[in-house]
């Protein structure tokens, strides 16, 4: 399955009809992991409160996609202890939607 990138200056674009420049660069960015489609990926998700989804009309909303379930774990307990406010309920974890995207390839 070709890489359709997420983010930057070529978002939506396939990783292989990108710059050579770009290639060579991408992947040598630490904060840059490519997705493959033997790894089930997860988003770390914010669930707003009863008082807010109803106001707002929004219940949820993705914080940070795309993570390995370490990551996940991990970013889910940092923002739990420190981001929790009068709209936010908690955080949690769900199965990514690039999950979903794959299986369908």
């Amino acid at each position: 399955m070709e890489q359709i990138l997420k983010f930057g200056k070529f978002k939506g674009s396939k990783f292989s009809e990108t710059p050579s420049w770009y290639q060579e660069w991408l992947p040598k960015q630490d904060w840059y992991k490519p997705q493959t489609n033997n790894e089930a990926r997860y988003d770390v998700v914010r669930k707003y409160t009863h008082e807010y989804g109803m106001g707002m009309g929004i219940w949820r909303e993705v914080e940070i996609d795309n993570l390995s379930w370490e990551q996940a774990e991990q970013e889910r307990d940092n923002l739990n202890m420190g981001y929790l406010n009068d709209i936010t309920e908690c955080f949690y974890i769900e199965n990514s939607k690039i999950n979903y995207k794959n299986s369908k390839n």
